[in-house]
Order: C-alpha cells, then structure tokens, then sequence
C-alpha cells in the first residue's frame, strides 16, 4: 500500500521545495543504522538525568547543538569528564536526533572497537571502505578517545581521520575520560597532548566546543 503522504514517490512537494517525506525513514533500525551500542540503545535527552551544574549546562549545549546543527560548517563537540557523568549517554542522543530531524546520519564507534577493526582488516578491501566511510560520514562519534594504548600507527591513524574532517568540515563527536576540574583548560590541553599529539588536540579544539562534566562543578 502506497503511504498517502507522498503517494509512494517519497517525497513530498512543499510548494515547489520537495522534501524527503517521514515514510522513507519510519522502521529504521536505529541501533544498526548509526551502530549504537545495546547499552545506550534507549539513551535520549529525556532520561538523561543531570546532577550537576556542569552536566545540566553540557545537556543544553548538546541540545542546542542538535536544533543548530550545519553539517556543512564542520562543528563537533567535546564531552569531558570522569566516568559516570552520561558522556556517552549525551553523544548517542545527539546521534538519534540529528537523524530524526535532519534525516542526516552519523554513526559510533568507541576508539578501542574502532582500532581493533582497522588493524583485523588491514590490507584488505574491508580496511579501505571503512576508512573512507570514517572520513567522510557527516558525523561521527569517537567514544572513550585517549583511554586506549595509543602506539605510533594509532596516533597516525587517528590523526588522519580528525585532519581529514577538520579540512573537510566533517562534525565530529568526541567524549574522553578525564578527572580533571573544570577550570583546569590548560591541564586538559596538555594530557590530551601527552596522549595524541598537539597536532590532532589544536583541531579538536578548533572545531569542538568543549564540555566539561564533573559531579560537583
């Protein structure tokens, strides 16, 4: 049966502007389609639960975020903080809002899964399309970023992809593990650096606004 709204065309004239009509998207498998992981399947603003001042402000950032976002202008965010302060939580809201509002898909992936992927398909067709998926997909999430063994081909590899997208105004999501206060931005430059390189942190920090959470602040 044909869906009344666009008659089966999948588009719907908008007076003379045809836009994608909801049909084309309605039974999307959303875990599998921006591979959010089991755990976070259910994550979304509404049952994200602040504590504190720095977790509220770091939820209306994301949420602004998601009603301003232009995935032409290459902008990302940065969530920063010890564990348990719903960093991943926030990154997979994003996530599934961009894609039910915008119809733009973007897709996870924690660092640790990520390199493990790259170095199981190395040499391989398999490598190469997930590389040039990881370039160019309008946003993605690099999830845990910096907590891993980071050796000279992971560093290198990393550093590939953020320079890509940041020349290519591709949005990125980042969340990394540090107990760091959140007055302590130059402190946070530097073990980011100790960790990556100051090449690949300039680039986040050009890009990204940068959210700190912690339980108190």
């Amino acid at each position: 049966m044909a869906c009344p709204k666009c008659g089966g065309s999948g588009f719907i004239d908008k007076g003379g502007v045809m836009e994608l009509c909801s049909c084309r998207f309605e039974g999307v498998n959303l875990q599998k389609h921006l591979n959010i992981p089991p755990r976070f399947l259910y994550a979304e603003f509404s049952n994200y639960t602040p504590v504190s001042l720095s977790q509220r402000r770091a939820l209306e950032a994301c949420l602004h975020f998601v009603y301003s976002f232009d995935p032409e202008q290459g902008k990302g965010l940065t969530l920063l903080g010890p564990p348990q302060m719903g960093k991943t939580h926030l990154a997979v809201a994003v996530l599934k809002e961009i894609y039910r509002k915008r119809r733009i898909r973007g897709f996870f992936f924690d660092t640790k899964d990520l390199f493990y992927r790259l170095q199981v398909y190395t040499n391989s067709e398999k490598y190469y399309r997930l590389m040039e998926f990881l370039l160019n997909v309008p946003l993605l999430v690099l999830d845990d970023l910096g907590s891993e063994r980071l050796s000279d081909w992971r560093i290198e590899t990393l550093s590939h992809i953020i320079s890509h997208r940041y020349n290519f105004l591709k949005s990125t999501i980042i969340t990394t593990n540090y107990n760091l206060l959140k007055e302590e931005e130059k402190e946070v430059a530097r073990a980011l650096e100790e960790r990556l390189s100051p090449a690949v942190v300039g680039k986040i920090y050009q890009t990204n606004e940068v959210l700190h959470m912690t339980e108190q602040g």
